[in-house]
């Protein structure tokens, strides 16, 4: 399933008579397919239940447990976690939390160690963005979690 969110007035620019041949034809592939929405309505009733809401709440709670073992890490000055989103930041001094160079390349180069262990991920800077999926299991995170203290330590 895909939207196309856009504000009103570029909206207005390819809204026409048919015979204008005005049209925003940049679409997405599955668009107003059938299956595809069914499969999405299925997936947001499988989403709401109660077991699924449980068991979010357990793997955010295994990603928060297994993020405090980074802090032993001199070049982790900051995590920082909403749900199953989280960011860890990387610093020159964790007592100070003096910032790395952007030119340093930290967090890229931390992604790219991650990578060789086997967990694939992106930088926002020198923030390593953590996102794992809700069917991520208690020893995925571990693996996930353990691959960036590795990196980490091979990287500082």
């Amino acid at each position: 399933m895909a939207a196309t969110l856009t504000t009103q007035a570029v909206f207005d620019a390819f809204l026409g008579e048919y015979a204008e041949f005005k049209s925003f034809f940049h679409g997405h592939s599955f668009t107003g397919n059938q299956l595809g929405a069914a499969a999405s309505l299925a997936s947001l009733e499988l989403l709401q239940s109660a077991a699924s809401a449980r068991a979010r709440a357990e793997l955010q709670q295994n990603l928060h447990d297994e993020l405090q073992t980074l802090w032993r890490l001199p070049a982790v000055g900051d995590i920082r976690q909403v749900g199953l989103v989280a960011g860890i930041e990387l610093v020159k001094n964790w007592r100070t939390r003096q910032p790395i160079a952007l030119r340093e390349r930290a967090g890229f180069r931390v992604c790219e160690a991650m990578a060789k262990r086997g967990v694939l991920t992106r930088p926002v800077g020198n923030v390593i963005v953590l996102i794992p999926p809700y069917c991520t299991t208690k020893g995925q995170l571990h693996q996930m979690v353990a691959a960036l203290a590795e990196s980490v330590a091979s990287e500082f």
